[in-house]
């Protein structure tokens, strides 16, 4: 009997010891491990709700890589030079700082076998294929293929206002009551605007402190002269300043009102009223958040891409201006920008399960989790809108939010790192549970006017997707024109200067301007 029961206890340990060899196995087969740029506001990655969210919906196990946002395309790189390949993806690789550069770093890491091709996948996805059927402002599919004919990324994508509008011009408003100053509606106005911030202390700390208007390179919208550009000409950074006048394709650095912009933007420069290249984003977000008080201006996409979320009093104290007009015959303008698909999620050639990979990221893409994504959790952090309740834009609302997490330290969702569509009927149908001041009512106040200033012709940057023979003239031209504005402003060329100005003229034609602004035109007809 005894010898029995050795026999059936030495079995049930057998028994367990394969049980747990197979969850052991299982683990690690279920296992994914995603490397992510490093988020600030994300407070516990492991114990993100989101993150366990996704858990839970795949039965993967979801193990985070944190690398330095910066770095990670040259990480990427490194990684695969070492043969030692520890990630089965990457989120949100930031490979440059407009829309081309990142389509040609994904198509670079494709070539080189460090990224898969989605192709197969994407014919049979669910969410993603959704998205396609859905939005029909351009070709999304075609212009998320590489000009080697295959998809290598899953999309970051928002079409949302704050999207579409990135060149707001923000004026702290405390000032201008201190100084009883009205709202400046001309670029004359806002001269003695700026002048009474630099020399009538607004601040009132007895102190010729204050920064008058400032701007910096690396926050979307963030180059302040690139708004006040607009009072004179139409001018659109992403599309290389070209505009439609008439069905004609015309470029904005080359006419007299582009040289009667730089005039001005001189004149301010040279009088201390606006520091456009001093700053980077850090430092002007210090200053703009600074208890000191001491900034007049700037130009952003969002309130929240210079000031604090956490600080209402703050972001109430700024207050958008309406699109400067220069006088003569000159129009003010918004510019209708057109957002493009970021490189949200990428599957790399070492990946053992892309096909689960790859049913993670079209999950990222559903309704469901572009609202946890973007809001928190369901009846914690947002709710479904009442039958009553109305967006900023007068329409429907969708969301009524309760507790407020974009912009602020949370463990709630990851900021829109990794794949995601923000659908337009909850990203722009938002309400909130009472009258806060808050990023979203600021920004829609602004777009609600700055969108009555667009044009009703403009160029798409589409135009551009797979011809490197445009690329190519573009970046060159592109480069110029960047390098001319600031020489211009700063003086190193002088505006007024007929010399300056026809040699500003001549370097375009050296650079083929002719033939660029032909082939955009052949390419839109």
């Amino acid at each position: 009997m005894l010898k029995k029961n050795r026999v059936v206890s030495m079995f049930f340990l057998l028994l367990l010891t394969v049980f747990f060899i197979t969850c052991r196995k299982q683990d690690i087969r279920d296992e994914i491990v995603i490397s992510i740029p490093y988020n600030e506001i994300i407070r516990n990655i492991d114990a993100n709700y989101y993150k366990l969210w996704l858990e839970e919906q795949t039965g993967l196990s979801i193990k985070f890589n944190i690398i330095d946002k910066t770095t990670s395309a040259d990480y990427l790189r490194l990684m695969f030079a070492s043969d030692y390949v520890t990630s089965d993806a990457f989120f949100s690789i930031p490979c440059g700082e407009i829309w081309d550069e990142w389509n040609s770093c994904i198509q670079e890491f494709g070539e080189k076998g460090y990224i898969i091709p989605l192709n197969k996948y994407f014919d049979n996805s669910i969410y993603l294929k959704a998205v396609f059927e859905s939005f029909s402002d351009y070709d999304l599919r075609a212009v998320m293929t590489s000009a080697d004919g295959n998809n290598y990324y899953m999309p970051g994508f928002d079409f949302s206002f704050p999207e579409r509008h990135y060149q707001v011009l923000w004026l702290n408003q405390i000032w201008l009551k201190n100084l009883k100053l009205n709202v400046p509606q001309t670029t004359g106005e806002l001269r003695d605007v700026l002048f009474a911030f630099k020399t009538g202390d607004p601040n009132g700390n007895g102190l010729q402190d204050e920064v008058p208007l400032a701007g910096t390179y690396d926050v979307p919208g963030g180059q302040v002269y690139n708004a006040i550009i607009n009072a004179f000409v139409y001018n659109d950074p992403d599309n290389s300043r070209l505009f439609l006048e008439n069905g004609e394709v015309k470029f904005a650095p080359m006419t007299e009102q582009w040289r009667e912009a730089m005039k001005y933007l001189n004149s301010l420069y040279k009088d201390g009223l606006i520091k456009p290249f001093t700053y980077n984003r850090n430092i002007l977000t210090g200053l703009a958040n600074s208890p000191w008080n001491i900034l007049g201006g700037f130009t952003s996409r969002s309130i929240t891409d210079v000031l604090f979320q956490s600080n209402p009093d703050l972001i109430s104290a700024f207050i958008h201006i309406v699109p400067l007009a220069s006088g003569g015959n000159y129009s003010q303008n918004a510019v209708a920008r057109t957002p493009l698909p970021r490189p949200a999620g990428v599957i790399t050639s070492a990946c053992k399960k892309p096909l689960e990979v790859f049913k993670l990221f079209d999950l990222m893409l559903s309704k469901e989790a572009f609202l946890i994504g973007r809001y928190g959790e369901e009846n914690a952090d947002w709710i479904r809108a009442g039958v009553t309740d109305t967006d900023f834009y007068g329409n429907k609302a969708t969301v009524r939010v309760i507790n407020h997490l974009k912009n602020i330290v949370q463990n709630k969702h990851l900021n829109e790192s990794g794949p995601f569509f923000a659908y337009p009927e909850y990203s722009d149908g938002v309400t909130f549970s009472a009258f806060d001041v808050n990023s979203e009512y600021v920004n829609a106040r602004a777009y609600r006017i700055y969108e009555k200033y667009k044009p009703k012709e403009y160029i798409r940057p589409t135009i551009f997707h797979n011809r490197p023979d445009i690329k190519v003239m573009r970046h060159a031209i592109d480069a110029f024109t960047d390098e001319s504005i600031k020489a211009f402003i700063t003086g190193e060329e002088d505006p007024h200067d007929d010399k300056a100005w026809d040699s500003h003229l001549r370097k375009y034609n050296d650079l083929n301007i002719e033939r660029f602004i032909n082939s955009v035109a052949e390419v839109l007809r």
